[in-house]
């Protein structure tokens, strides 16, 4: 199963030159697998940049001893105003079907941090709230040398009674121009009170359009 993930990361990197952001792969010590993130913005037809962005996520993993798959794509349109806020409609699918959200989104970014954040409810009968953040930190070393540090936070918080999850993903290391490697940990937790499951820890690498 890791050679076809690694398969897919290859293929990944030419199939998204054109309009993706970033591809990775991951081995952990529990999970390996392939995450595909790119967002832009929607252009005027001279070019220019308009308000409204694209958001698109597709993960894919594989449990290093059983070989059980889990996937998940996550495709977002919002509106955001000058200082970052917006709203935003939100389509995910996964194993458990298609999940419809609406909420309120922001996005930040400077020289060499990004903010991205959203807000959304869950619009199906699950009726969950869901809150989305990613820091991203890369300084500048040298010309072609930065450093790398991310974090995502996910928590889904039901309304209908069911027991709550967090989702947390770490990655630190290094970037050579587009290339970037380091170390990876992913963490999730759920019930009520919040139960840590086994950690998955291990290598990333990344490639940056």
């Amino acid at each position: 199963m890791r050679r076809v993930l690694g398969v897919l990361f290859l293929l990944s990197y030419w199939s998204f030159e054109a309009n993706g952001q970033n591809t990775e792969y991951y081995a952990g010590n529990r999970r390996s697998g392939v995450d595909l993130l790119w967002f832009r913005n929607f252009r005027t037809l001279s070019g220019g940049a308009t308000p409204c962005l694209f958001f698109s996520r597709n993960r894919a993993s594989a449990d290093n001893s059983t070989g059980t798959t889990a996937w998940g794509s996550t495709q977002a349109v919002s509106y955001n105003f000058q200082n970052g806020l917006g709203f935003v409609a939100v389509a995910a699918f996964d194993a458990g079907g298609f999940t419809p959200k609406l909420g309120m989104q922001w996005y930040k970014r400077g020289q060499n941090w990004m903010i991205f954040s959203w807000l959304v409810a869950d619009l199906n009968k699950r009726k969950s709230v869901d809150f989305f953040g990613m820091l991203r930190y890369e300084p500048v070393f040298t010309t072609h040398w930065k450093g790398f540090f991310q974090i995502e936070l996910f928590p889904v918080f039901p309304t209908n009674g069911s027991n709550p999850n967090l989702t947390e993903r770490f990655r630190i290391g290094a970037k050579y121009t587009s290339w970037g490697f380091g170390l990876m940990s992913d963490w999730s937790q759920s019930g009520s009170p919040l139960q840590g499951n086994p950690v998955n820890s291990g290598l990333f690498m990344r490639y940056d359009f």
